[in-house]
């Protein structure tokens, strides 16, 4: 090979290793780029205000919301990556199944406590009741005139179906409950105290007086998925320790655990 062939030979050489250099560079960017951020998606159904709901922009907001995005701060903190926590909206139903494949990480969405669920469950983050709802004018005026009447619910089915010889229907959608309701279609619904306070505040329904079930409020994982749990334990008690917590019980009328 004649001395311009081993030029040429060398520049080839420069190029190929300033290629394989840059890509070096490129490719470590990236691998810190995705070591330092994190998301994790949470399936949630935006028709349970004050938890979450539809604003008229289509976004979904409500005290869910707010406590996921302070999350963001507390995880980004704590564990040195930033965090962004998305929702992800869909059937209240379709929940717990999607978190079982492996679509979503989390489950917030006013969950309350059933074994039924095959699932991980935080440390809970608010107190709550399931209560009884009827249209304005019923006759039935109180939880023991509930026996033996059609009910809709749908996080509270678990306390509906205490309720002696009640025909009780599983809802996925609590508008839909609330447009049955006003129809007649259904006697009372049984749904959670926050919830009831927002319907009865548009003057057509009322709440009948005390507690069907005493719950409290989680976030669900998929089962095994302890480390995503002890995530969301470090957050929750980190929030409800908190001066925000107390500002946002207040904002949405929700109940806060005893401290």
């Amino acid at each position: 090979m004649g001395r311009k062939g081993e030029k040429n030979m060398k520049k080839v050489l420069k190029l190929m290793l300033a290629l394989v250099m840059t890509c070096a560079i490129a490719g470590c960017s990236s691998s810190s780029k995705n070591d330092a951020d994190v998301t994790i998606t949470i399936g949630t159904s935006p028709d349970y205000a004050p938890y979450e709901s539809l604003n008229k922009k289509g976004e979904i907001v409500g005290f869910d919301v707010d406590m996921a995005k302070l999350f963001e701060g507390y995880l980004s903190d704590m564990e040195g990556k930033t965090y962004s926590l998305e929702f992800k909206q869909m059937d209240f139903d379709n929940i717990v199944t999607q978190i079982q494949g492996d679509q979503i990480d989390l489950g917030i969405s006013g969950f309350t406590y059933s074994e039924d669920r095959v699932v991980e469950w935080s440390d809970p983050y608010l107190g709550t009741q399931q209560v009884a709802v009827v249209p304005n004018g019923s006759s039935i005026t109180s939880n023991d005139q509930l026996v033996g009447k059609k009910l809709a619910a749908q996080t509270g089915e678990q306390a509906a179906k205490e309720v002696e010889n009640a025909d009780v229907v599983s809802m996925k959608n609590v508008q839909d409950i609330f447009n049955g309701l006003s129809s007649n279609q259904y006697d009372a619904a049984i749904v959670d105290l926050g919830v009831a306070k927002q319907y009865v505040s548009s003057g057509n329904f009322t709440q009948l007086n005390g507690s069907l079930m005493d719950e409290k409020n989680y976030v669900i994982a998929k089962k095994g998925n302890t480390k995503m749990i002890k995530l969301m334990n470090k957050c929750i008690k980190k929030f409800v320790a908190s001066k925000d917590y107390d500002k946002l019980c207040k904002k949405y009328d929700l109940s806060p655990l005893e401290k």
